[in-house]
């Protein structure tokens, strides 16, 4: 939905209060390769505010080195550990950010960076997010044919690619969504089977067990990002307003046509229609 005058006065307003001095919308990408389900998934990370200079204080005000102690979603975690927290507070940021992903087979690898442009030209000609100036941040080893550079270029997005991701420090976002996305997928293709507690503050006992799967999508429902329509057999009368359903597939979701027939009904069945109602 496209900022009017004031909405764009107001939003750059706060941003500058944050140090930053215009309105840009900022994309991060990254991907988590899961051998076991032969898939990858991309995450890509839409935010109103570069996230990397907040990132790098706090790995600062916790003693870390920012250039060395990046977050890497699949480093071993216990409840005390220094990875715990910097999940924790990547967590923390999730809730401000949006969040829209790409599924292809796992040996498609080359082709990653491009079905990222697809899924970012699918967002601005949806309109979901505002065709303005853009700034596309890939992870290292992320490649992007020059058609789709130049492509993206028209559209106002100033790429950067080859990123460090210790200097990039919003691609560590990145990387946690692809990583939870993931679990998703593989829960959803009957790979993994894990039960995790509640724990504090969500909406359930504390000790009552749930499924990974069910866990991490309650993490990132608020952020996966589709249009909220009349979806037939799930939402209410098409005259109540009061729709909690979202479809993603076709905005914030991009299946590659390379993806097996399996892969695909998986994937869409996964992360096609998001849910924003009540879930306790």
């Amino acid at each position: 939905m496209k900022l009017g005058v004031l909405g764009k006065f107001a939003v750059a307003h706060l941003l500058q209060m944050l140090g930053e001095r215009s309105y840009m919308p900022y994309f991060y990408f990254d991907e988590s390769i899961r051998d076991n389900g032969k898939f990858m998934i991309g995450a890509l990370i839409i935010s109103n505010y570069d996230l990397s200079p907040r990132i790098r204080e706090r790995w600062k005000s916790m003693g870390l080195e920012p250039d060395i102690d990046e977050y890497k979603s699949s480093a071993k975690k216990s409840d005390a550990s220094v990875s715990n927290i910097q999940r924790e507070y990547i967590k923390s940021l999730m809730e401000q950010v949006k969040v829209g992903l790409v599924v292809l087979p796992h040996n498609d690898r080359n082709n990653l960076g491009n079905y990222c442009a697809e899924l970012v030209i699918q967002l601005l000609e949806s309109q979901l997010i505002p065709a303005d100036n853009h700034k596309l941040i890939l992870d290292d080893n992320i490649k992007m044919r020059n058609d789709y550079q130049k492509l993206l270029r028209e559209l106002n997005v100033e790429l950067c690619l080859k990123a460090d991701s210790t200097k990039f420090a919003g691609i560590q976002v990145a990387d946690h969504a692809s990583h939870a996305l993931g679990g998703m997928l593989l829960e959803q293709m009957g790979i993994i089977k894990k039960k995790v507690k509640a724990g504090e503050n969500s909406g359930y006992h504390p000790t009552e067990m749930l499924d990974l799967g069910f866990e991490l999508w309650a993490d990132l429902r608020h952020s996966l990002i589709g249009k909220n329509t009349h979806i037939k057999g799930l939402s209410p009368h098409p005259d109540d307003p009061a729709n909690p359903y979202f479809l993603v597939d076709g905005f914030g979701l991009f299946v590659a046509q390379s993806c097996s027939e399996d892969l695909r009904e998986h994937a869409k069945e996964c992360f096609g229609i998001n849910y924003l109602g009540c879930i306790h």
